[in-house]
């Protein structure tokens, strides 16, 4: 909806007047126009809300009261009303807009808005760029990320001391990762295994029961069935038995086949001589990719407890992140690739792409980066907040980031960076 014009409007109007010249003199639907024309002549692409999900457009036609829009993969809705956006010339303009009609080929028609809406002056010059790339790491946050577990931070970071000041820097060592994480395992059990899910590998029970659940499995003593299968006293555990897979099975294919199962389970287990065990599940990003088996036998004589089950789920989350963090490191570290490249750059921010979705989603959460941007000769490092997130064209993922620190000195080169660019465009 309109909201007429303020003052901050007018004197928007008044300066384009001044840019454009006589041509847009007059009613504000003539103004809205040359808005238009401007993004039809750079053949600049912008987001298109509707109906509860957001298309990127660009011009395809001007009319006398309407603009045709090319808009892939936008069908007709339950409304006819639209949200736009754009930059021009470093002024933000928004427009909720009517939809006149969806042609074929993913044209749709609006009508041009009969005056400016909303539109603001950006504090600092945003300057499109297609030569600059930059390389990036994700900042521990904490292990679930989003907002800061201060408490629990702090204390995981006091238990796992030296693991955490590996975790920490820009480049882990995995193997030196997992040579720490063997070790403090070994203070619980030092019977253990690691499994990694492989296509020539053929499947157990334990595989497809982590893989399907993505959760720990906490089996206190093998001697009693119920351990297996019985309900969980402890409502506060943090681990689990096989119960809903038991109760699966029973209504899938009756009480008899899921206790004779799990006594097969049992039993296999028992002449293994394995006492009590623990099974955690391992990730890269959100997807389940094996997990760590740790377990007693009658040769050591004592059993997992609650307490160190907590101590080895902490564990097992450091592990996932760290190889997360890693591969995201050799994703944009690759030698096939320039760097991830930047799409829009200010003082306060930039806009930058990728095409791994995986990368999108996790940064979701662990939004905290750290950024190594070559300009003039120099790498600036830049620390920043992932706040925006836009899904692009197939396989193009758009996420902006506000800067909230630097190295000294960097943010004087960049601003001498992007005064030149700026320059440079308004003299072409």
């Amino acid at each position: 909806m309109a909201v007429g014009r303020s003052d901050s409007l007018q004197e928007l109007i008044t300066i384009l007047e001044t840019m454009f010249g006589e041509t847009i003199i007059g009613t504000d639907i003539n103004l809205v126009k040359h808005l238009f024309y401007y993004l039809k002549a750079d053949d600049v692409e912008f987001p298109f809300d509707y109906d509860g999900q957001r298309f990127f457009a660009v011009v395809e036609n001007i009319e006398e009261t309407s603009v045709s829009l090319r808009i892939p993969g936008a069908t007709q809705g339950l409304t006819l009303r639209a949200k736009i956006s754009f930059e021009i010339m470093n002024i933000l303009y928004q427009f909720e807009v009517i939809i006149l009609e969806f042609l074929d080929e993913s044209i749709v028609q609006i009508r041009i808005p009969s005056e400016l809406q909303a539109a603001s002056f950006r504090k600092n010059v945003r300057v499109s760029v297609d030569d600059l790339f930059m390389h990036y790491v994700i900042l521990f946050r904490s292990l679930s990320g989003g907002g800061r577990e201060i408490g629990r931070n702090i204390q995981v970071e006091q238990r796992f001391n030296n693991l955490m000041r590996e975790i920490k820097k820009d480049n882990p060592d995995l193997r030196l990762v997992n040579i720490i994480i063997s070790e403090y395992i070994s203070n619980i059990s030092k019977e253990y295994e690691f499994v990694f899910f492989a296509k020539d590998r053929e499947e157990t029970f334990l595989d497809s029961f982590i893989r399907r659940n993505d959760r720990p499995v906490f089996i206190p003593d093998t001697s009693l069935i119920v351990n297996y299968i019985g309900e969980n006293e402890d409502s506060e555990s943090a681990a689990e038995n096989y119960r809903e897979e038991y109760i699966r099975m029973v209504l899938e294919n009756g009480q008899d086949y899921a206790d004779q199962f799990f006594r097969e389970l049992q039993k296999k287990e028992i002449r293994e001589f394995v006492i009590s065990y623990l099974v955690l599940p391992i990730r890269l990003f959100n997807d389940v990719v094996g997990y760590v088996r740790v377990y007693t036998s009658a040769m050591d004589r004592y059993s997992i407890t609650s307490a160190q089950v907590g101590y080895l789920i902490e564990l097992a989350e450091i592990f996932s992140y760290s190889m997360t963090k890693i591969f995201i490191r050799e994703d944009n570290y690759g030698h096939a690739k320039a760097g991830t490249r930047v799409v829009d750059i200010s003082i306060n921010g930039l806009l930058f792409e990728i095409e791994e979705k995986r990368i999108f989603q996790y940064l979701k959460k662990h939004n905290i980066i750290k950024m190594f941007i070559p300009v003039s000769e120099k790498i600036l490092i830049l620390r920043g907040e992932v706040v925006r997130y836009i899904v692009s064209e197939e396989g193009k993922y758009l996420l902006g980031v506000n800067f909230f620190d630097s190295n000294p000195d960097d943010m004087l080169i960049l601003q001498k960076y992007i005064f030149t660019r700026t320059r440079r465009v308004l003299s072409e």
